[in-house]
């Protein structure tokens, strides 16, 4: 059976595959608004049912943490669902964030996973439910649980939207809605311009036109023409 929000087939965002543009070694997936709120929806739901089954049990979540910046987005969807719609009986999750620093732009790694952030509340004897945007290689899933069990936590679980094959290899996520090939980034609602501001300069040096860059922002990936003429002129003048 195909399920359907309205009129979109969210079962299809399961395995997306990303678009390829010239001379890129990396796959782009741009998420519309409405996707990331109907994976959410589908995320608190599981989560829903975790709750249900683990009422008045030591496995029931009363933290969640939102790894900033990649999961502040899927937790404020979240946020509404899983305490403003939670299932009669069980307790109100408080939301707080952790920071993990891991990436400087699409592709780009940094040289070592560190906490730039610490808890914003507190998590000591609690089930903490740790929510970030994506599981990539599964070391800040795994730095963050570590971080969180250090600081008294009595058990971890961690949500992302989707997984990649390395993070499912060597930490995968308790709650996720789908996985996507290792070489496909990601591009949510609340990183469109970051992407943009950070890949057109790499185009541009590796002999990409202006109108090349628009052509693949557009035609390509699924950018907005109004996005584009608004940001693409300054972006360019970087590379």
């Amino acid at each position: 059976m195909i399920r359907t929000i309205d009129d979109m087939n969210i079962d299809k965002w399961k395995n997306p595959v990303g678009v390829s543009v010239p001379g890129d070694e990396l796959r782009f997936l741009l998420v519309p608004d409405r996707v990331e709120a109907a994976i959410c929806f589908d995320l608190a739901q599981k989560v829903h049912v975790h709750q249900d089954q683990m009422r008045g049990k030591p496995g029931e979540i009363s933290v969640a943490l939102m790894i900033t910046q990649g999961g502040l987005l899927p937790g404020i969807l979240l946020y509404d669902h899983v305490v403003e719609g939670r299932p009669q009986g069980t307790p109100k999750i408080r939301f707080g964030t952790l920071g993990i620093s891991g990436y400087q732009g699409p592709g780009e790694r940094s040289a070592e996973m560190q906490v730039q952030q610490g808890i914003s509340v507190p998590v000591r004897d609690c089930t903490v439910l740790i929510i970030d945007d994506l599981g990539d290689s599964g070391s800040t899933m795994k730095l963050a649980s570590d971080h969180v069990m250090a600081n008294g936590a009595s058990s971890v679980l961690t949500l992302v939207p989707y997984m990649k094959p390395e993070a499912v290899q060597h930490f995968s996520a308790d709650f996720s809605f789908g996985e996507v090939p290792q070489d496909t980034w990601i591009i949510t609602p609340r990183e469109r311009i970051e992407t943009l501001m950070k890949r057109v300069p790499v185009w541009k040096q590796r002999g990409a036109t202006e109108q090349e860059c628009r052509r693949r922002l557009c035609d390509l990936i699924g950018y907005s023409t109004a996005e584009v003429n608004y940001y693409l002129p300054v972006a360019y003048d970087l590379g």
